[in-house]
Order: structure tokens, then C-alpha cells, then sequence
């Protein structure tokens, strides 16, 4: 089967589910979130009503950062682990 849908994805906007796997096995998932993605989807429950018409947003595990790309995700991530912030960050699978 073939699909040709094109995928828009810009990380400066984006977010995106990233998945760690240890050295020993284990499994670890955070969200990602662009800084800009947050107002756009602030915009988007202003005009909706959800979560109190963009009054607030969460999500589990979630990180913020300058873009979704993974010259950015990377440090990020090491950096998390460096500094002992990982598993506070992330949650294991």
C-alpha cells in the first residue's frame, strides 16, 4: 500500500513523544514540546474552551525546548542524565 500524504512537521513549532532506551534495556518516555507550540496550542483552546478556554496547559513528562530537532533533543537529554534531572524528567515504560 501506498501513501503519498507529505508530512509538515517543523520542529521550531512542534512537539513530539521521544523514547530513551538505556544500555540496559530499559525504556524511557518524555514529551517534547517547541516553546512555540505552546502558544499555538494556547491559541487553539482559546478558541475551543478547553482547559478553561487556554487558561492552562499540562501534559506527563513534559520538556520544553528552543525546537523539536534532535541536534536540540540530544544535549537535552544527556544533559537531563548528566545532571540527575532524567528520571524526574522522563517516566519508565
Amino acid at each position: 500500500m501506498s501513501d503519498n500524504t507529505e508530512i509538515n512537521y517543523d520542529p521550531k513549532t512542534g512537539n513530539t513523544d521521544v523514547i530513551v532506551i538505556l544500555e540496559d534495556g530499559r525504556k524511557y518516555n518524555a514529551s517534547f514540546f517547541a516553546y512555540a507550540n505552546i502558544n499555538k496550542i494556547k491559541l487553539q483552546h482559546q478558541k475551543d474552551g478547553s482547559y478553561l478556554a487556554g487558561s492552562y496547559f499540562w501534559d506527563k513528562n513534559m520538556v520544553l525546548v528552543e525546537d523539536c530537532s534532535m541536534n536540540i533533543i540530544e544535549p537535552v537529554v544527556n544533559d537531563l542524565i548528566d545532571e540527575g534531572n532524567f528520571q524526574e524528567a522522563f517516566r519508565e515504560l
